[in-house]
C-alpha cells in the first residue's frame, strides 16, 4: 500500500471519527446545533471524497478492480455507508441519522485496520477471483449492506421517536451482541459453534423480546419524526434491494461460469436469498400498509442482523461453504 493511498485511508476513517463526535456534541449545544450538524455533515463529505479516491488509488496500483478481499469491500462499505447517508440527508434533511452512520462507518474502517497484514497489502488474486464477473457481482452486493444497515439504524431512531425504550434497548443490545460474535469470530480462538450460538441464538431473542415489548412505551411519541425515519428506512431499502436482486443474480451467473451450476445450496448462496426473501417481506408489507410502522422498524432490524450475517458472519463464525476463499484465519 502507497503512501498516498494510506494518508487518504486515514483521512477517511479520521474524519468519521471527527463526523462522528461532531453530531454527538451538536445535541448538547442547542445554540450551535444547526451550524455544528452541518459542520459535522461537510467533514463526513471530506471523508466520502478521501475515501473515494483512496479506492481509485488502491485499484490504479493494483493494475485491478480494487475489490478482491475483507479488507477492501469493507472501505467499500464504508464509502457506502457515508455516500448513501449523504444523499438520504439531502434529500430528506435528517441529521440524527447521521451520528449512527459515522460510528458504522468508523466501525468499518477500525474493523479493517486490526485485519492481518496480508488483508491489507495489494496480492495477487486467487483463482477462485480471477473473472469479470467479480466487479459486477461484488459492488451491487457490498453497496446493499450499507444501505440496508442504514436501513435497519433508521428503525432504531424510529423505535426512539415512538417511545418504544424497552424494545429500542432490546434492538440496541441485539446488534451489539452480534457484532461482538463477529469481532470475537475475527480476532480470538474461541470455539465458532459458541459464537454460532451467540449470533443466531442472541438475533432470534433479542429480535422476538423486542416485538414483543412494542407494547411497553413512555411518554407520547414523536408521530412526525416516526413517519420521516420509517420513509427513510423504507428508502433505503427501495435503493439496496434491487442492487441485491442483482447480486444474487450474477452470482448465479457467476457459478455457472465458474463451477458448471447457477444454484449449489452454499451456505452463503442461501443466507443472501434469506435476506432478499426478508426485504422482499418488508416491502410487501410498507406498500399494503399490513403492519405498524413500530413493528416495520423491527423487520427493517432484523434485515441489519440477516445482512450481517450475511456480509461478514461466514468468514468470521466458521460456516464454511464455496465462499470460504475469503476466510482470512
Amino acid at each position: 500500500m502507497s503512501d498516498f493511498q494510506l494518508a487518504l485511508t486515514n483521512t477517511a476513517g479520521i474524519s468519521s471519527v471527527m463526523s462522528f463526535w461532531v453530531f454527538v456534541a451538536s445535541n448538547g449545544v442547542k445554540k450551535w446545533h444547526d451550524k455544528m450538524l452541518k459542520a459535522a455533515s461537510i467533514v463526513m463529505a471530506v471523508g466520502f471524497v478521501a475515501l473515494t479516491l483512496a479506492i481509485i488509488a488502491r485499484g490504479v496500483e493494483a493494475q485491478r478492480f480494487p475489490l478482491a478481499n475483507l479488507y477492501e469491500s469493507l472501505l467499500w462499505f464504508a464509502w457506502a455507508t457515508m455516500g448513501g447517508y449523504l444523499a438520504l440527508a439531502s434529500a430528506y434533511g435528517i441529521r440524527q441519522l447521521g451520528w449512527l452512520a459515522a460510528l458504522l462507518a468508523a466501525t468499518m474502517f477500525l474493523y479493517g485496520s486490526w485485519l492481518p497484514q496480508n488483508q491489507q497489502t495489494i496480492a495477487p488474486l486467487v483463482p477462485a477471483l480471477v473473472s469479470y464477473w467479480r466487479q459486477i457481482h461484488v459492488p451491487p452486493l457490498i453497496v446493499s449492506y450499507a444501505m440496508f444497515f442504514l436501513s435497519g439504524l433508521s428503525g432504531l431512531i424510529e423505535l426512539y421517536h415512538a417511545r418504544r425504550n424497552v424494545s429500542l434497548g432490546l434492538a440496541i443490545g441485539t446488534i451489539v451482541l452480534a457484532f461482538t460474535a463477529i469481532g470475537l469470530g475475527t480476532f480470538t480462538a474461541v470455539d465458532t459453534k459458541w459464537l454460532q450460538l451467540l449470533f443466531v441464538g442472541g438475533s432470534l431473542c433479542g429480535t422476538i423480546g423486542a416485538w414483543y415489548s412494542l407494547k411497553y412505551t413512555k411518554g407520547e411519541p414523536n408521530l412526525k419524526q416516526v413517519e420521516l425515519y420509517d420513509d427513510v428506512s423504507y428508502r433505503a431499502i427501495a435503493i439496496g434491494f434491487p442492487l441485491l436482486t442483482i447480486g444474487v443474480i450474477t452470482g448465479g451467473l457467476w457459478a455457472n461460469h465458474a463451477w458448471g451450476t447457477y444454484w449449489s445450496w452454499d451456505p452463503k448462496e442461501s443466507m443472501a436469498l434469506v435476506t432478499w426473501l426478508s426485504y422482499a417481506a418488508y416491502i410487501h408489507l410498507r406498500i399494503h400498509h399490513e403492519t405498524s410502522a413500530e413493528k416495520l422498524s423491527l423487520v427493517s432490524i432484523a434485515g441489519l442482523l440477516l445482512t450481517l450475517l450475511t456480509y461478514l458472519g461466514f468468514n468470521s463464525l466458521g460456516f464454511g461453504g464455496l465462499h470460504s476463499y475469503g476466510k482470512f484465519k
